[in-house]
Order: C-alpha cells, then sequence, then structure tokens
C-alpha cells in the first residue's frame, strides 16, 4: 500500500511488492518511473507518503525499515562507486576481515577474476577517485564484489549491468544462484534480457508495480 510523491508529482501510487526470501526479482519500467525511488524507499532513504515497507527477519519477526534495517540491505547503484586506493582496499570496505581467498570468490561471481588478474598488481592495483583507471564495466563489477562480500540477506543492483555486454551481465546473474543462493536480490534494469533469469519480475506503469504475468 505505498505512494510516493516529490512534491506535487506522484510517483508510486498504492504500491504491493512482496519478495521472498532467496528470490531473484526483476523490476524493470522507463526512466522515471519510480525503480530507484523503491531501491531509495527499500534503504528508508526516503519515507513514503501512505503504506510501509516492512521486513521479516528468520524469527518471522517484522521490522519496518528504517536506518537500523540498513544493516539488512547491500547497494549497488548505477555510476561508478569506487574509491581511491587499491581493489584490495576497496572490497574489504563492506567486509574488512575478509581473506584473499574470499575476496577471489567474490570477484570470480561478478566475473572479474580474468580483468583482475591480469592487472599486473592485482589485488594490489592502484585505482584513482572514482576508479578512473578502470573502464566503467569493470568498475560497477568491483562494486558488485564489493556488495556480495558483505553477505547481507538482500543485495539490491540498481542498472548496475548498464555498461556490460549482454553475455557478461546474464553469467553475474546466474553466478549470484550459487555464490548468494540464499540472498534475496532485487534487480532493477531497464533490459528485458535479464528478467528471465529472474524467478519472478515486475514492471512499473502509471505509477504503480504490476507483475509481468498481470500486463495485459
Amino acid at each position: 500500500g505505498v505512494s510516493f510523491s516529490y512534491g506535487n508529482e506522484d510517483v508510486l501510487r498504492d504500491v504491493d511488492l512482496e519478495i521472498e526470501p532467496g528470490e531473484i526479482v526483476g523490476l524493470v519500467g522507463d526512466s522515471g518511473a519510480g525503480k530507484t525511488t523503491i531501491a531509495r524507499l527499500l534503504l528508508s532513504l526516503i519515507q513514503p507518503d501512505r503504506g510501509r515497507v516492512v521486513y521479516f527477519t528468520r524469527d518471522g519477526e517484522t521490522e519496518r525499515a528504517g536506518v537500523a534495517a540498513r544493516r539488512l540491505v547491500s547497494y549497488v547503484p548505477q555510476g561508478n562507486t569506487l574509491l581511491s586506493g587499491t581493489i584490495r582496499s576497496n572490497l574489504k570496505m563492506g567486509a574488512p576481515d575478509a581473506s584473499d581467498d574470499a575476496l577471489w570468490r567474490a570477484i570470480e561471481a561478478a566475473d572479474a577474476t580474468r580483468f583482475v588478474r591480469a592487472l599486473p598488481d592485482g589485488l594490489d592495483t592502484a585505482i584513482s577517485e572514482r576508479a578512473g583507471t578502470l573502464s566503467e564495466g569493470q568498475a560497477q563489477r568491483i562494486a558488485i564484489a564489493r556488495a556480495l562480500l558483505r553477505a547481507t540477506p538482500m543485495l539490491i543492483l540498481d542498472e548496475v549491468t548498464s555498461a556490460l555486454d549482454m553475455e557478461t551481465e546474464r553469467r553475474i546473474i546466474h553466478n549470484l544462484r550459487t555464490y548468494a543462493a540464499n540472498t534475496t536480490c532485487l534487480v532493477i534494469t531497464h533490459r528485458p534480457s535479464l528478467l528471465g533469469l529472474c524467478g519472478r519480475c515486475y514492471r512499473i506503469v502509471g505509477n504503480r508495480v504490476k507483475a509481468e504475468d498481470e500486463m495485459p
């Protein structure tokens, strides 16, 4: 029952969306339809005008979305979010005690093994602010690996494969089924090619969210 508006502009109206534990769910819609708004609501960066966003714990209890609930979610936005340092330091931001084996497993899941191993200094390769020394697609894959290392119950990928070719994005989503089999994943995308890899798919149409099988 969530509704949200920016000023006088309705973005979402009476939205009902339920994501089960361990599901990979796709969310599509035109640019500006409200896909990232849903991510911001899940992260409690904004609050709904009406309705509520709720997480269910392993014990079956409910916890409303809020600052404390952000511990449950890893979020990878579109664009470059890496910081000046090394690939290793960026990966360990969310998991300071991660071993090299853990780093490489996450890198493999993000389909980044080949290019990281090809770098002269591997994990210790220095990158500039916003990773100017890496391509956009390479930076996105490192950001995905960093999020996976946090091992949160929920992962939100917000248009993160926009700089990747279709085959690479398919490998990443396929890898999530193995690497993060128990992680609930919301894949926000404008690419219909990804939807076949998701258990269920929703589309934002006219301020509302509809399951793909409900579309006319």
